[in-house]
């Protein structure tokens, strides 16, 4: 059985009283892990945060389970950060969220969706 990945992006938002983070599922992948990570550094590496809008600089790491990125705003110097991690789909009832993507016959090479 192939194994279902979702890729992540976690991103912290900025609030009225202090932040939080917030989730968003970037692509889902069927195959293997080490596939599944170099699919997730490649939407890491490319990925435009919507905050800052005027940015002076960015850097990526790779952290134990993932990628971070942090971005630096030309005003006020505030960061903004961003992490990207991989997480093995285990249950989905199919109650809402991202829905399951069955994988792709043997004959076509897996791909992100």
């Amino acid at each position: 059985m192939n194994t279902t990945w979702h890729l992540l992006v976690e991103r912290h938002e900025t609030a009225p009283g202090g932040g939080f983070w917030g989730s968003q599922v970037l692509g889902q992948y069927v195959g293997t892990r080490e596939r599944a990570m170099a699919l997730l550094e490649e939407r890491a590496r490319n990925y435009v945060p919507e905050h800052p809008w005027n940015r002076e600089r960015t850097q990526l790491y790779r952290i134990t389970d993932g990628f971070m990125k942090v971005t630096e705003g030309v005003r006020h110097r505030r960061r903004w950060t961003c992490r990207f991690v991989l997480a093995e789909l285990l249950h989905d009832d199919g109650a809402g969220g991202f829905p399951f993507v069955a994988p792709p016959p043997p004959s076509t090479p897996p791909d992100v969706r």
